[in-house]
């Protein structure tokens, strides 16, 4: 079985789902520029997907979800290093919000080998809303939302159980030739949700091409990816 980005993605979608406020037109423009810039680049199979690529500062993925309800994107991108760990910068936009949150993680090279995010810890998380100021996550509350950041970061877990079949799928980041499929089981809020993934070595961080769930209502599709560059935004 393989966790992948989508349990990350479902977390905060449903999240998000209690309260939904008004699309403001102007994160609904961007998400869709988002979504419109497709890439003519081609991957080419290189071997069976096991894992990612090695984790280095400055890589980055840009998916985007599209559910029954509205589109979104989300940023997952390796910033720095600190304590022994990596600073794991993720930049949420949906239509109707936009916020940045950074989490310092020990035990990601671990969770390399493992595939399991159980083996994660959290040393501090810095939440920025648009146009609000840094807030700090620390102390007592900290300990009580780990749980709910550790889901989060559920993208980095990737066990190395996976199909054998090779496809080319095709998204706005581009055409991956020998993707390996793969699926995931995510419980939350009492109910179990199903998806297929397609993975490729090309791809760092979590390897994620696309993630459609069974019943078909939510698709993730890699629309942007880079091996360095990302920086933190603050």
């Amino acid at each position: 079985m393989i966790r992948n980005a989508f349990a990350a993605l479902l977390c905060l979608c449903l999240t998000s789902c209690i309260t939904t406020p008004s699309p403001n037109p102007v994160f609904v423009n961007q998400i869709d520029s988002y979504f419109n810039k497709t890439k003519p680049n081609t991957y080419k199979a290189s071997g069976k997907f096991e894992r990612p690529k090695p984790y280095k500062v400055g890589q980055y993925v840009v998916t985007g979800m599209t559910s029954s309800s509205e589109r979104s994107v989300s940023k997952m991108a390796i910033v720095g290093k600190e304590q022994g760990g990596w600073i794991i910068e993720t930049q949420s936009l949906t239509q109707s919000a936009e916020s940045t949150t950074q989490i310092l993680v020990l035990g990601m090279d671990t969770v390399y080998k493992t595939g399991t995010v159980d083996d994660l810890d959290i040393v501090w998380v810095r939440v920025k809303p648009h146009g609000q100021p840094i807030q700090t996550v620390e102390g007592p509350v900290l300990a009580m939302m780990k749980g709910f950041y550790k889901k989060g970061l559920a993208g980095l877990e990737v066990q190395s159980t996976m199909g054998t079949d090779s496809e080319t799928v095709r998204v706005p980041a581009g055409s991956f030739n020998g993707t390996v499929k793969g699926s995931s089981e995510v419980s939350f809020l009492g109910k179990k949700f199903r998806s297929n993934a397609w993975f490729h070595p090309a791809v760092p961080i979590n390897g994620m091409v696309k993630s459609v769930s069974d019943d078909e209502e939510t698709i993730i599709e890699l629309l942007d990816f880079g091996l360095s560059g990302a920086k933190r935004s603050f």
